[in-house]
C-alpha cells in the first residue's frame, strides 16, 4: 500500500502483531519543506486517508517513552534486532538534521 506523502524518508523500526512503528520526516499538507523528524504508528493498512496509508503521528514525549520501553523489552528478551533498530531509532531523534 502507498504511503501518504506527507511522510519523507520513512524507515519501519518495530512490527508486532500488525502494528508497526516507523521513523522519518513528516511534512503536515506538504508546508514544512521537507518536514521534521516523527515518529508514526500504523496497523496494518489502517488509517488511511483515501485509500493511501496515513500513519498517525506520535508526540515527542510520548515517542521517547514509547522507545525507552520498546528498548528495555528488547534488552530484557536478548532480542538484538530490535535492540539495534530501537537503539538506531533512538539515534536519529537525537541527531540534529
Amino acid at each position: 500500500m502507498d504511503m501518504i506523502s506527507y511522510w519523507k524518508s520513512t524507515k519501519e523500526i518495530y512490527t508486532d502483531a500488525g502494528l508497526t512503528l516507523i521513523t522519518g520526516y513528516y511534512d503536515h499538507k506538504n508546508q514544512q519543506h521537507g518536514g521534521v523528524k516523527a515518529l508514526g504508528i500504523h496497523w496494518e493498512s489502517y488509517p488511511q486517508s483515501r485509500g493511501v496509508l496515513s500513519p498517525c503521528v506520535i508526540p515527542d514525549a510520548t515517542r521517547s517513552a514509547i522507545l525507552a520501553g520498546l528498548l528495555y523489552q528488547a534488552v530484557i528478551n536478548a532480542d538484538t534486532k530490535r535492540v539495534a533498530s530501537l537503539t538506531e531509532a533512538i539515534g536519529f531523534f537525537e541527531s540534529e538534521s
